[in-house]
């Protein structure tokens, strides 16, 4: 893509927001439509500006970014995404993958992949920095039982929660649904899973990326 392209950022720390605006404008010439912090500013912001392109945090104060992605990708099928994360973990990658990403950087790169994997995904190309490259290599290979446990979109919104520390009543009125349906959920996990302390439950949700380390 030769013209200048529209590109819209959604992360949520000032300084790396403010690296990749300067790159995006001044270094590269793009315009940028919008530059937000949250899913849920982002989700707007991509739908009302339906932008070329979308460079997105993995991990925000609301959700994960891919969440922005499964709600506004389906009706917009000409923006293109990269997505960029700290969490230097393979399943997040292979997730990437199986979304249709079509850029990931890890946030440790510098700042030439950035611009390497933006010229290259607005050029229609899809470009994953060595190390993702790396990472979802690992993943594939040993993919085993950690991932035979499929959760459902409701299961994996409660297990966030409680492994974020919410409380399940305040989870079930989150949700609009009763406590006892977020007891019977986060049951059927554990059988899922095979995990039935509270300590594992959170050690699982910060190894497979639904929450990040404290």
């Amino acid at each position: 893509m030769s013209q200048a392209a529209k590109i819209l950022l959604i992360e949520d720390h000032s300084m790396v927001r403010q690296m990749m605006a300067h790159l995006v404008r001044e270094d590269l010439g793009h315009e940028l439509v919008a530059d937000c912090t949250s899913v849920t500013e982002g989700t707007a912001a991509v739908r009302e500006h339906k932008p070329d392109l979308v460079i997105a945090d993995w991990m925000l104060p609301d959700g994960r970014g891919f969440e922005v992605l499964r709600e506004t990708g389906p009706k917009l099928p000409r923006t293109r995404w990269l997505f960029v994360s700290s969490n230097e973990q393979g399943h997040l990658v292979r997730e990437a993958v199986r979304l249709g990403v079509q850029g990931f950087v890890m946030k440790r790169s510098d700042l030439s992949t950035l611009r390497t994997a933006i010229t290259r995904v607005l050029a229609g190309e899809t470009y994953y920095c060595p190390t993702a490259s790396a990472l979802l290599v690992g993943n594939m290979v040993g993919e085993g039982q950690s991932s035979a446990a499929n959760l459902s979109p409701r299961e994996q919104v409660v297990l966030r929660g409680f492994a974020s520390g919410e409380n399940p009543k305040a989870m079930a009125d989150r949700l609009g649904v009763s406590a006892k349906t977020v007891q019977n959920v986060l049951s059927t996990i554990k059988d899922k899973l095979g995990l039935f302390e509270p300590a594992q439950l959170v050690h699982y949700a910060i190894r497979h990326g639904y929450i990040e380390a404290p």
